[in-house]
């Protein structure tokens, strides 16, 4: 029997949303009302329409080796953060001479806060020596697109689960962090990395690192499965990321935090992608 399948184009407040239907889906199907894109208006991300913005919740830094630093934000308004950039401000005393650290690795871009939500965001600094270390570091949050909420359809965050962590004794990198990601989402998104956010025995963060999930190959040392589908799809998977650096050895390795960032789209040019 020949199926036909409809477009149906919805435009509301500048949002876009292709929707397929079909004669023989029956009554209980549900169109997909998570948009394709949504125009961006970068405004100050600390700002939200009628009160509240992002706000940085938490941070912390790995002091010795190859550091890393990782944060929380949250967004406290009542509005979606979306494409939410930040930048991590780093001072370093190296050799004994104060100085800053740059790169367009420390700006970053988290697809999407939803209004309470929190969500990591963390990279690899620099490798230390005996005589350096980490002055300050904190985080400079920038601009976000302002959406009412409701304005993304029934998306909803990925709910990311750690499972466990393999140490080879191999040069970085090479160890591995398994996780289990479970979408609701009724399309599949686009990934834009995974944020994972390290703490030690007291909840503390000792450093973070932003890498492409559904590690390609095994790690050094590893047997890692791959996932039975790709990151952001919907329904759920076992799969893994390879961090940039050793982790740091302060993590408690059950306190380990992970973030899919999930995008309506991928972007042309992804700030997240610098290595």
């Amino acid at each position: 029997m020949l199926v036909l399948a409809a477009a149906v184009v919805v435009a509301a407040a500048g949002i876009t949303a292709v929707v397929l239907s079909s004669p023989a889906a029956g009554p209980a199907a549900k169109p997909c009302d998570i948009p394709s894109s949504v125009p961006e208006r970068p405004v100050p991300a600390t700002t939200a329409p009628g009160g509240g913005g992002i706000e940085v919740a938490e941070k912390g830094v790995s002091s010795t080796g190859l550091a890393s630093m990782g944060a929380v934000l949250r967004n406290t308004s009542n509005h979606i953060a979306y494409r939410t950039k930040a930048k991590l401000n780093v001072s370093l005393i190296l050799d004994g001479i104060r100085q800053s650290l740059d790169g367009s690795q420390l700006t970053m871009e988290i697809p999407i806060v939803l209004p309470g939500q929190q969500v990591g965001l963390g990279r690899p600094l620099i490798n230390l020596n005996a005589n350096d270390k980490v002055a300050s570091a904190d985080v400079d949050v920038q601009t976000t697109t302002w959406l009412p909420s409701g304005a993304l359809g029934a998306f909803t965050p990925p709910a990311d689960t750690y499972e466990s962590t393999s140490r080879a004794t191999a040069s970085p990198p090479a160890d591995a962090i398994r996780y289990r990601e479970t979408s609701t989402n009724c399309r599949a998104l686009a990934t834009r990395r995974t944020a994972v956010i390290f703490r030690d025995a007291t909840g503390a963060i000792v450093g973070g690192d932003l890498v492409p999930p559904d590690g390609k190959g095994n790690p050094a040392g590893t047997t890692q499965q791959p996932p039975a589908s790709p990151s952001c799809s919907p329904g759920e998977r076992s799969t893994w990321i390879v961090p940039l650096q050793n982790i740091p050895h302060r993590t408690d390795d059950h306190r380990t935090v992970l973030y899919s960032y999930c995008d309506l789209n991928t972007p042309p040019t992804d700030i997240n992608n610098t290595f």
